[in-house]
């Protein structure tokens, strides 16, 4: 069983490579919704980041996660990485041969993982307050593989972005 820090580590760690994944995404993507979406999601594993940062800073000088005013219970139901750290793997995602579908189902299935591996955190921490963060996160993640689906969906079926 990992440590809440070592969990906290490992997430920011996804979180870093995610954001940055959206943001090549949304770079390749020629359409102004589908790039909006892929910022939106940037920002989204930014804001994730900061609140790993946080909690990762109360461990080190206290021992215990903090509170957080802003993550609400949430009902959510590591070894390798999610999001592509080699170029011609990236390239071969996001890269200029790859279309949006590419770049979605990959992102479906790196926010699938992540859900996966926020709710197995939550699951194995005794922290009150790295449950709620955890679950939180994973709820998260379950939002951001909601909002890609959707946007296959749309793409496969009528050729547009929601």
């Amino acid at each position: 069983m990992k440590t809440d820090c070592q969990a906290i580590e490992m997430g920011i760690q996804l979180e870093r490579e995610g954001r940055e994944f959206y943001l090549n995404a949304a770079e390749r993507t020629e359409n102004e919704r589908g790039k909006q979406m892929f910022l939106s999601l940037a920002d989204d594993e930014a804001i994730h980041l900061r609140t790993l940062e946080r909690q990762l800073e109360a461990i080190q000088a206290g021992g215990t996660c903090l509170v957080l005013p802003d993550v609400d219970e949430a009902d959510a139901g590591w070894s390798e990485p999610l999001f592509p750290k080699e170029p011609d793997i990236l390239k071969k995602v996001i890269g200029a041969d790859a279309n949006d579908v590419d770049a979605l189902i990959f992102a479906i299935q790196a926010e699938n993982k992540s859900f996966e591996l926020y709710q197995e955190m939550a699951n194995t921490s005794e922290d009150p307050a790295a449950v709620a963060m955890f679950k939180w996160l994973a709820a998260a993640e379950k939002g951001h593989f909601n909002q890609l689906m959707l946007n296959y969906e749309s793409l496969m079926t009528e050729g547009r972005w929601v």
